[in-house]
């Protein structure tokens, strides 16, 4: 009996801190996006949209050489999550030592493949013979600091395996906040497109020191040694981690294909254009996929205890989160797409089609997004090569899809936009479907739980947008009128989704809603029993 309460207590707090968990990532992400709303309308007032395009091209290449260490980071979180359930934190230091050796030699590896390399890149992307020799320091310094972050950020990962997110993530916040204060003042100093490159490196160098110092704090017993380093630990990144590594790579190579086969095809200039018109979706989906991030090592955790009843509900009760949340940005993005980009970029010719390209990718990153619990899940049971299935498809219906888009329609911006996002959809969808009967999750169940809250959304938003389209028309090209009635209806918008899922919630949900109203009225000064009336100061 003592048993049995004392599992039920670990369960209820295992709930606790992934709640806590995904709070804390939703705010934080949101955060983010505020900071970074105002950067590259900035940095376009400084640099041309071709400079743009080469930064944009330097997170494509880092982009690819973060996920040669994908496998690596998931193995971090994921044992250290099972080492900590097991009380064996011993292992960690074997498991962190390990890491480290693979990881920097992989990095020089890189480094110098790199090196010889970015030539061949730069051509790939049609750069301007001018701005070849800052597209080369741009590129190779940025993917030394990634490098140098998924060698050394380590620390950062064993945190998030113990589930120590919020330190984690105020290190995150401090240097994110760090890097656009940087970029700010660089530009304004006349550093050019080199501002964005220095911020960079000047907040993965703070980021680093900060992860360790705050590790040693959480592991007192942490110690780092060639010794440490065993055959036991570097079968895990060699297994468990390549599985996961090679579907890494795979998404990498989905995640930036719209701009690589643009780029290509049409030059730096789209890539940039792409980069503008995918900002608000790909911000949106990180927001709620920070909730991914807590799940991981929680369905780790569950797993090593043999809590199988509760993943099950951990999974359908955070996609039907997730599918909601992200359904109510990306559906006011999608309906209010032309006026939010004259709003944040202004109404620049060499731009407009950053709008539809908006519209197109809301769906497919929304769907995207809820693969992720799907995948969470995958690793959690030691199973990573089920996620296997995902990228593979998505790679196969791209190869199909893009091709064949392009010999009927043309090469075109918008042919590329939607053929690959046609692909995102139908291999997102393949995928939770086979996540689902995995899970013994009957597809009608998660269809009316999760999918419907979040497509509701985008009916609203494009409801609403028909109704206020008169007035949003009279304010023109007006940022400042334009913001005033976009977020007067983004208002209407946000208290019409509120009240229908309020209204189709289940009852749980209900009560778990109106009490974390009263707690938050209490904190404010309001009394919980009966009617909210303000509490008198006592003297």
């Amino acid at each position: 009996m003592g048993d049995q309460l004392k599992t039920t207590n670990e369960k209820h707090e295992q709930k606790k801190l992934l709640a806590k968990n995904f709070s804390l990532g939703i705010v934080s992400k949101i955060f983010y996006m505020a900071t970074r709303l105002f950067l590259p309308p900035l940095t376009l007032t400084y640099v041309s949209l071709e400079e743009y395009g080469i930064w944009a091209a330097c997170f494509i290449v880092i982009g690819y050489l973060g996920m040669s260490a994908f496998g690596v980071t998931n193995v971090y979180i994921r044992y250290t999550a099972e080492y900590i359930a097991k009380d064996q934190k011993e292992k960690i230091n074997s498991l962190l030592s390990s890491g480290l050796a693979v990881t920097l030699s992989l990095s020089i590896v890189l480094l110098i493949g790199l090196w010889f390399g970015l030539p061949l890149i730069i051509a790939l992307f049609k750069v301007s013979p001018e701005l070849q020799r800052t597209a080369f320091i741009l590129i190779f310094t940025t993917a030394a600091t990634f490098l140098l972050d998924l060698t050394f950020g380590a620390f950062a990962y064993v945190l998030h395996g113990l589930q120590e997110i919020e330190a984690q993530t105020k290190v995150w916040v401090f240097t994110f906040c760090l890097e656009a204060i940087l970029i700010f003042a660089f530009l304004l100093s006349g550093f050019g497109i080199y501002a964005l490159m220095w911020a960079f490196v000047i907040r993965y160098v703070v980021a680093t020191v900060a992860y360790f110092l705050i590790c040693r704090h959480f592991l007192p017993t942490l110690k780092l040694s060639p010794k440490f380093v065993n055959r036991e630990s570097l079968k895990l990144f060699y297994g468990y981690g390549a599985i996961v590594q090679i579907n890494g790579l795979l998404s990498m190579i989905l995640y930036s294909a719209e701009k690589v086969i643009a780029g290509s095809l049409l030059g730096v200039k789209v890539t940039g254009l792409f980069d503008v018109g995918e900002k608000f979706p790909v911000m949106a989906s990180q927001i709620t996929g920070s909730m991914n991030a807590a799940l991981l090592p929680a369905m780790s955790n569950m797993q090593s205890r043999d809590w199988k009843d509760e993943i099950a509900g951990v999974y359908l009760s955070s996609s039907r989160y997730q599918s909601s949340l992200t359904g109510l940005m990306m559906g006011f993005m999608c309906a209010f797409a032309v006026p939010l980009m004259n709003i944040w970029m202004g109404a620049k010719e060499e731009i407009a089609l950053s709008a539809t390209i908006l519209m197109i990718f809301t769906f497919p990153y929304q769907i995207n997004e809820l693969t992720g619990p799907a995948s969470a899940f995958h690793r959690g049971a030691n199973k990573p090569f089920r996620e296997t299935f995902y990228p593979v498809s998505q790679f196969l219906l791209i190869l199909i899809i893009v091709p064949t888009g392009l010999f009927f329609f043309g090469t075109g911006i918008l042919v590329i936009a939607n053929t690959v996002a046609l692909s995102m959809i139908i291999s997102s969808v393949f995928y939770i479907c086979y996540s689902n009967r995995i899970l013994q999750i009957n597809f009608g169940n998660y269809f009316s739980k999760v999918l419907i809250p979040g497509l509701v959304p985008y009916l609203v938003g494009f409801g609403i947008f028909q109704i206020g389209q008169p007035l949003i028309n009279s304010a023109g090209t007006n940022r400042v009128l334009l913001l005033i009635v976009s977020g007067f209806f983004g208002m209407v918008y946000l208290i019409t989704n509120a009240a229908l899922f309020y209204k189709f919630a289940g009852q749980s949900e209900k009560e778990k809603i109106l009490l974390q109203l009263t707690s938050k009225a209490e904190k404010f000064g309001f009394k919980k029993s009966g009617k909210f009336t303000p509490q008198t100061e006592k003297l």
